[in-house]
């Protein structure tokens, strides 16, 4: 289990690390701020004006869950209006040292954010999230201009529903991203869960993909619970639970981040995938290995 043929690539963004042997690296865990209509955190969502506290206190208490388990904390940040990008992203550089999920839906705010963070220079904590297969050359353009060094690339594809369709389509935006002179060619593949029935496709797309490339995978598995419309009629209010199993159960094909959602469910998702993380560092075990000092098995028990 987890035995590739390629060596696993590890990437920094600030202070920590994100990919490598399943075994022996803890996941990024990435919880989802500044949303459209995340209630409680904005005076003004068109305007980016937050109520600092609330926001606060989430992302630290994220970041003390990680200390908890040894888990890599990170942020997936939503900037939904060109008016809101330097107030989110001044405020989220300054409360936090965690790696930065660059997540904005159109192109006049990625076009915004990029030039930002160039000229705060911030590169070094960014990961672009995401080049998808609509991505044209301007926005690679803008993504050589930005120095950013990691970027997701989002394997979507919904034609075919096949494993070897999805490998193609990732194989295809691998390929592109690299004729362009991005200042590092750091590329996180999400292999893009779109409902239930897509995430069995994600997690063998997964370790094709580090058994292929080495690259570190992951994806937002509760989007998986998020589309079973059926759910709540027919077992109750159970959603966020079943969003911890479709995102823990991805760490059996490999996963090296998840996207669980809201940021509020750290305190359900941090001590679960721990849990499982420290189950698999037993397989070092076979290699006459340890897990390092600061594994989530050294953290948790």
């Amino acid at each position: 289990m987890f035995n590739f043929n390629v060596k696993q690539k590890s990437y920094k963004v600030g202070k920590y690390s994100i990919g490598g042997d399943p075994r022996e690296a803890p996941s990024a865990v990435i919880g989802t701020i500044f949303y459209l209509k995340q209630k409680n955190i904005f005076k003004d969502e068109t305007k980016g004006e937050i109520i600092k506290d609330f926001a606060e206190t989430l992302i630290k208490d994220q970041e003390e869950l990680a200390d908890k388990t040894g888990l890599v904390p990170g942020l997936d940040v939503i900037i939904s209006y060109e008016t809101s990008v330097k107030s989110i992203l001044d405020f989220v550089v300054d409360v936090t040292d965690m790696p930065i999920l660059l997540d904005a839906p159109t192109d006049d705010v990625k076009m915004n954010a990029l030039e930002y963070i160039k000229e705060a220079g911030v590169q070094e904590r960014i990961i672009y999230n995401s080049i998808t297969p609509e991505s044209g050359n301007d926005e690679f353009e803008l993504l050589v201009k930005s120095k950013i060094k990691n970027f997701i690339l989002l394997g979507m594809e919904s034609k075919k529903w096949t494993i070897q369709a999805r490998i193609e389509v990732i194989d295809n935006l691998i390929e592109k991203a690299k004729s362009f002179d991005l200042a590092e060619y750091n590329f996180i593949i999400d292999t893009a869960v779109i409902d239930m029935t897509s995430l069995g496709l994600a997690m063998s797309a997964m370790y094709e993909i580090k058994n292929k490339y080495g690259f570190p995978v992951g994806s937002g598995a509760h989007n998986a619970v998020d589309t079973w419309s059926n759910l709540k009629t027919k077992f109750g209010n159970i959603k966020k639970y079943a969003s911890v199993v479709a995102s823990t159960i991805t760490l059996g094909a490999g996963a090296d981040f998840i996207l669980y959602g809201p940021i509020q469910h750290a305190n359900l998702i941090y001590p679960n995938v721990a849990f499982i993380k420290a189950a698999h560092s037993q397989l070092l075990f076979d290699e006459g290995r340890m897990a390092p000092p600061n594994h989530p098995v050294f953290k948790i028990g």
